[in-house]
């Protein structure tokens, strides 16, 4: 199975299911030292604009041709998108909780 690299131990141990978790919002763990991971904010915002667009756009277009077709275009897109989201999407390191 496939895993991504750690920014903080520098090895493979981030799971896809993990780095898809971390592409929600989501705080993730490190399997091998346990560091608490998440997406790159500013990256991530700029993903998320992707999202809304694409969104709008076929909504949008969809709604000028009043048919559901552009809405089962947007399917493909939305999988490429969540696919390049899991590839690309940087992860950072956070800082330990304070106890």
């Amino acid at each position: 199975m496939k895993c991504f690299t750690c920014p903080n131990c520098k090895e493979n141990s981030i799971p896809v299911k993990d780095k898809y978790k971390a592409g929600m919002w989501r705080v993730i763990r490190c399997n091998h030292c346990g560091a608490r991971l998440c997406a790159q904010p500013w990256v991530h915002a700029l993903g998320g604009m992707i999202y809304v667009w694409a969104i709008a756009w076929f909504v949008f277009w969809s709604f000028l041709e009043h048919t559901l077709v552009p809405l089962l275009y947007l399917i493909p897109v939305w999988l490429v998108l969540d696919f390049l989201n899991v590839q690309l999407m940087p992860l950072s390191t956070l800082r330990s909780r304070p106890r």
